[in-house]
Parts: structure tokens; C-alpha cells; sequence
């Protein structure tokens, strides 16, 4: 294959890709629903036939080649989904570690009845490692978390 043919195969495939992206060419069709969270579908063999220049063996390996990237992608994100639901649970688990760890120090440190006492505040001002102010952000402590250490509250705009 000469230098010309090369490029032409070349900006035979990117065109293709771009069409595909801007039509949103499906396995149902050129004119199928939109693409939805793992991208347009593979450009049919007939859509392909469409492209100027190429021969039936390019077409097929055109079509082999974005089926091997879509189904590439589709796995990097399947990986990636369960990598971060993975890394969810563990910083769940570290969460409730930290508040059973918090809970047992201050059962320690203010006694059964100081504890309770401390319990019923934390719950009027919605305080506490397991209150809806801190679950309600994750990441937060809560909306008077920095007024209770003496600074004035964090908002961020």
C-alpha cells in the first residue's frame, strides 16, 4: 500500500468515527436513539459501505476495530465501577470505625451518664459521628462544626 492509499485509509477511518459520533449511528440503524453512557454503537457494515475508497476487507476490519474499542471501553469502566464501589465500602467501613473508635473514647472519658447527657445534646444539634448533618455531606462536618471550634463556618459559594 502506497503513501497515498495510507492516508486516505487513514481519513477514511476518521471520518467514518466522526460520522458515527455525529449521526449517533447505532446497531439498530443510522437514525437509532441517542448514544447513552458507553457511547454511540459500532457504525453498521451497510453505513460502512457508505465510506468512499474503502474495500469490503477495510470496511470489516473498520467495524473489528471500533467493536474491539467499544468493548474495551465498556471493561475499563465495568473495572472502574467496581474499583470505586470497592473504595466506597472501605471508606464507609473506615467512617463507622472512626465513630465506634470516637464513641468508646467518650464513653471513657465522660462516663455512662456524661455520655448519655452528651448524646441527647448531640442529637438537638444534630451532632454526633452518626448524625444527619454529617450524613447529609460527605466530606463535612456539619454546618456548626467550625463555629464550635471557634472560626467562623465554611460556605462555599
Amino acid at each position: 500500500m502506497n503513501t497515498k492509499n495510507k492516508i486516505a485509509c487513514a481519513l477514511a477511518v476518521a471520518i467514518a468515527v466522526t460520522a458515527s459520533v455525529a449521526l449517533a449511528i447505532t446497531p439498530d440503524g443510522p437514525r437509532g436513539p441517542m448514544p447513552g453512557p458507553h457511547g454511540p454503537g459500532v457504525p453498521s457494515a451497510e453505513m460502512l459501505a457508505t465510506i468512499d475508497g474503502l474495500s469490503t476487507s477495510q470496511q470489516a476490519d473498520l467495524r473489528k476495530i471500533l467493536r474491539e474499542q467499544r468493548d474495551a471501553e465498556d471493561a475499563s469502566r465495568t473495572r472502574l465501577r467496581g474499583e470505586f464501589e470497592t473504595l466506597m465500602q472501605r471508606e464507609r467501613s473506615e467512617h463507622e470505625r472512626i465513630a465506634d473508635q470516637t464513641t468508646q473514647k467518650l464513653r471513657s472519658a465522660l462516663g455512662e451518664d456524661g455520655y448519655r447527657a452528651y448524646a441527647q445534646w448531640a442529637a438537638r444539634h444534630e451532632r454526633g459521628p452518626r448524625s444527619p448533618a454529617r450524613a447529609a455531606a460527605p466530606g463535612t462536618h456539619g454546618d456548626d462544626h467550625d463555629r464550635l471550634e471557634g472560626t467562623p463556618p465554611h460556605r462555599e459559594h
